[in-house]
């Protein structure tokens, strides 16, 4: 008997979402026979057996798909691959929403981020020693310090006739 082994498929290209029926064969693979499916975005390995055929959905893919069969045979590891060219549906890309609902969806999830947040801090102020509350609130104080005092000032450019003259010429 010939040692040979073979990987077949009903079409070369197919659209997401479509199944594609595949076809293999081995003569000399005992119990070491993998079928092998790598979409670009993963990668996936079933254990088959010597002959048979399976159905297999396409899924998302970068443009094509590549079908493996990985076997033993003499202790060398042999594969056959068959490439499939995956054309993506455009019915299957959602559509967007109004912005008005995203918006809404947006400002209600927002809304229960904050009170998260709220539940939060509450439990974490209330865990903290005083030593600890004092130093939280001196750091506060001073912070706030500083942002009060930076915003009264303005700040002071001096520019010389020279300097002016300048940036007329440059330009």
């Amino acid at each position: 008997m010939k040692k040979k082994m073979t990987l077949s498929t009903d079409r070369k290209s197919a659209s997401e979402g479509e199944y594609l029926d595949i076809r293999w064969e081995c003569n000399a693979c005992p119990d070491s026979l993998y079928l092998s499916v790598d979409s670009g975005y993963q990668q996936y390995s079933i254990a088959v057996a010597d002959n048979g055929s399976t159905r297999l959905a396409m899924g998302r893919s970068k443009g094509k798909t590549t079908i493996s069969l990985i076997g033993v045979i003499s202790g060398k590891k042999v594969t056959e691959s068959v490439e499939i060219r995956i054309r993506n549906r455009k019915e299957s890309r959602k559509a967007k929403a109004p912005l008005s609902t995203r918006m809404k969806a947006f400002g209600e999830k927002m809304q229960a981020k904050w009170y998260v947040f709220r539940a939060q801090m509450k439990y974490w102020w209330i865990s903290q020693k005083k030593w600890q509350k004092a130093l939280w609130i001196a750091l506060l104080a001073l912070w706030l310090g500083l942002l009060f005092s930076s915003i009264g000032r303005k700040p002071e450019v001096k520019v010389s006739s020279d300097q002016i003259q300048t940036a007329y010429l440059v330009r």
